[in-house]
């Protein structure tokens, strides 16, 4: 048997250990690394994971109105509110001591809180504070002494596609219709009233904007003499650009396209440039996008010339008969699904039906 120098043996392991020092102080080294890095993680998951799951904002409806020394918030559907979860601020400033009328707590729907608020602020807003950060709910411009201002649409939530089948084309529009009208219902304005004299003709102010996204646009305008009116077409990308003042106006409009106007006494720009027409005899805008307005229309008012009046806010009447009140609808636009009818005449009825940001005066 070969004998075995251990002397040696030992030598040379404690030269292989010499040599090999620096790479197992790398290895050492990495494996204390991960180990900082694995705790660091778990420090941050259990302090990430220990805290509350954050909270879904609420939705909800808000109808603001501003009477002479108050604020009413109607509650007009969704979520109810519980008391401390939300605040109230007039041109900034917070709002407190509300009074619950018509309910209790929880704020439900129909039920009203009112503050007391001296002057009419011109902005109200209604914020969200329940879930650990704020979230605006409402907020309502005003333009006059008392006022009404309609609930925000929450937004649709992202995800996902829905699906519907149905078993036969009919039945499938009768939905559709259902959902359409539904929507409406919750979310426009209609205004009409009696006019009988040139006196009782509404009154407007502001402008739509257009950029047209289809090429078969055209208006068929007039200078003077909406007889003889010229073909005007508006080529893709063009933006046009309408301008009201106490003007006679007919909108249609329904969807993305087929938005039917004729107008009186306007002022009409394509890019910005004013054009040499006052007149719209017929004009129909097939594709548009980046749709903008700030339209104000204000009804007449005479303490002996009482108009025949219908005013309903999302489905709810608020004047039904003879009303001497002076009413202005600011920041018209289409309703949610888009419609919008605007008919301004003279010694004819005129009508509105749509969305406004604001509405004073029918209180």
């Amino acid at each position: 048997m070969e004998c075995i120098d251990n002397r040696a043996v030992r030598e040379d392991i404690s030269r292989a250990l010499r040599s090999g020092e620096r790479a197992v102080s790398e290895v050492v080294s990495v494996v204390l690394l991960l180990g900082v890095v694995v705790v660091g993680v778990g420090i941050i998951a259990v302090t990430i994971y220990s805290q509350p799951a954050p909270e879904k904002a609420p939705q909800v409806d808000i109808l603001v109105s501003d009477t002479i020394g108050a604020i009413s918030l109607t509650h007009n559907g969704g979520d109810s509110l519980p008391e401390g979860t939300f605040y109230v601020l007039a041109d900034g400033e917070m709002l407190v001591s509300p009074t619950l009328q018509n309910g209790a707590w929880p704020w439900s729907i129909g039920e009203v809180l009112q503050y007391s608020v001296a002057p009419a602020p011109e902005r109200v807003q209604v914020v969200y504070s329940g879930g650990g950060g704020a979230v605006l709910l409402k907020s309502a411009t005003f333009s006059g002494a008392a006022g009404t201002a309609g609930p925000d649409v929450p937004a649709a939530g992202g995800g996902g596609e829905l699906h519907y089948d149905f078993d036969t084309p009919e039945e499938r529009d009768v939905w559709v219709i259902d959902q359409f009208v539904k929507m409406l219902e919750s979310n426009s304005i209609y205004l009409s009233q009696s006019i009988k004299s040139d006196s009782d003709m509404w009154k407007s102010s502001g402008f739509f904007n257009f950029t047209i996204t289809e090429s078969d646009t055209v208006l068929n305008l007039s200078k003077n003499n909406p007889n003889n009116p010229e073909t005007v077409p508006f080529t893709v990308g063009q933006k046009l650009s309408i301008k009201l003042e106490n003007s006679k106006m007919r909108f249609f409009a329904i969807g993305q396209s087929g938005w039917h106007i004729s107008a009186a006494d306007v002022t009409i720009y394509r890019n910005d440039n004013k054009l040499d027409y006052d007149y719209i005899v017929e004009g129909k805008i097939n594709g548009f996008t980046d749709f903008t307005s700030t339209v104000t229309i204000t009804t007449a008012s005479s303490e002996h010339n009482a108009l025949y009046t219908d005013l309903y806010i999302y489905n709810v009447p608020k004047i039904t008969g003879a009303c001497s009140k002076k009413i202005t609808l600011t920041h018209i636009q289409p309703a949610k699904p888009t419609l919008m009818i605007l008919d301004i005449s003279k010694n004819d009825p005129c009508y509105f039906v749509g969305y406004a940001e604001s509405i004073t005066g029918h209180n």
